[in-house]
């Protein structure tokens, strides 16, 4: 009977110092979080009115100073002017290969997009939302309670690589307003600095499992190569199943909640550097290469096999809506030159994207009597045929 009272004592002791800690940290945090989240709970909280500039020694492949600047909106781009009307609003939304974050300011794709559609599209103001490490859980977290009630004309979506395996905890994809709590769970992250840190961690944690968020860069050895069994392929291919069709979920409630806001959606394929062929510069096999140094079940074209099967969810929504498609995986060259990594794009990068993407987008955009109209129905692109097959319609 002793025994087992000093086990009861040391169990509520050691409670007790658990509950302290808890509650000291949780003061600490209040009084000063050096860490910047993003999202709070499920509340989105962007940084406003920014500037961050970064000395980079490590990368020579991006600029040696990066400046990243965030407007009043809290996103890159400029501000959103004053102008009452006839004002063509374009958001981009995405994740890092979105933001851009170790890009300049005037480097970025969206950026660049905004310059290439104005030369044509008078009144056109493209800012970039995208946030390093997002989701489409984030995306709609982030479309619910910021942009739509921007009402943009057109949003710009380039999604996949951070939904690869990605289930998220189930109530991460509950759609939720601005302050508000659907459940006890939600009220105690959203309110807790604590929980929500660790949340947030978790959450980087999943996302840099595919999808390097930092400036460090790939340095292709063309001697590596990594040969995997067709057993191993199938068995992770298979294992896609049902976090492809959570993610075709998530991608029908952001083009529904596009419509019914009357914007005009636009998905954009996710390109990779890995895949079939060898890269022009390194002479690296994009296809063998050992893609995960932690990972000796993964290589080139495994990843982007993997990758392609979301993309492919892109390309049956945008048929399934007859909404226009920007199927950058495909228009995308695979070559280092443009990636300084797996994923996210150089200065040359940033370039092509834009160019790439200004082409339909300028398509789909027309003007008619001084006044701009945003991406039309499908049935308007029954005679616009893209050589490279860039734009799906199939709904007549």
């Amino acid at each position: 009977m002793t025994a087992k009272r000093s086990i009861f004592r040391r169990a509520v002791y050691l409670l007790y110092v658990l509950f302290a800690v808890f509650l000291l940290l949780e003061i600490g945090l209040r009084v000063y979080n050096p860490f910047h989240f993003r999202l709070k709970g499920d509340r989105i909280v962007l940084p406003a009115n920014q500037k961050q500039i970064i000395t980079n020694r490590i990368n020579p492949r991006l600029d040696p100073k990066i400046v990243n600047t965030r407007n009043s909106l809290g996103f890159r781009g400029p501000e959103l002017p004053d102008t009452g009307g006839g004002l063509l609003k374009i958001i981009t939304i995405g994740g890092s290969t979105t933001e851009c974050h170790f890009l300049n300011d005037e480097k970025t794709w969206p950026y660049l997009l905004g310059l290439k559609l104005s030369d044509s599209l008078p009144g056109c103001w493209v800012n970039n939302a995208g946030l390093d490490g997002h989701s489409t859980y984030g995306h709609i977290v982030l479309l619910n309670g910021v942009v739509k009630q921007l009402r943009p004309s057109v949003v710009i979506f380039l999604t996949g690589i951070n939904d690869v395996e990605n289930d998220g905890p189930t109530f991460h994809d509950r759609l939720n307003t601005r302050g508000s709590a659907a459940d006890w769970r939600h009220y105690i992250f959203e309110n807790s600095e604590v929980l929500n840190l660790v949340l947030n961690f978790v959450r980087g944690w999943r996302a840099q499992k595919f999808n390097n968020t930092t400036d460090e860069c790939i340095v292709l050895d063309s001697t590596q190569r990594r040969p995997l069994a067709d057993t191993v392929v199938r068995r992770r291919m298979a294992l896609q199943g049902p976090y492809l069709d959570a993610y075709r979920g998530r991608l029908l409630q952001l083009v529904d909640t596009c419509l019914a806001w009357h914007i005009s959606p636009v998905l954009m394929t996710q390109p990779n550097l890995f895949g079939a062929g060898k890269d022009p510069v390194t002479h690296a096999d994009l296809e063998l290469y050992p893609t995960d140094p932690g990972d000796h079940d993964m290589n080139g074209k495994l990843i982007w096999a993997m990758l392609e099967q979301y993309n492919d969810v892109v390309r049956e929504v945008c048929r399934e809506k007859g909404i226009l498609l920007i199927d950058l995986a495909r228009m995308m060259p695979k070559n280092s030159l443009y990636y300084y990594d797996m994923s996210h794009f150089t200065n040359e990068g940033a370039r092509l994207v834009a160019e790439i993407g200004s082409r339909p987008a300028r398509a789909g955009i027309a003007a008619d009597a001084g006044r701009l109209y945003p991406i039309a129905p499908a049935r308007a692109f029954a005679s616009l045929i893209w050589p490279e097959g860039l734009i799906w319609s199939s709904r007549m």
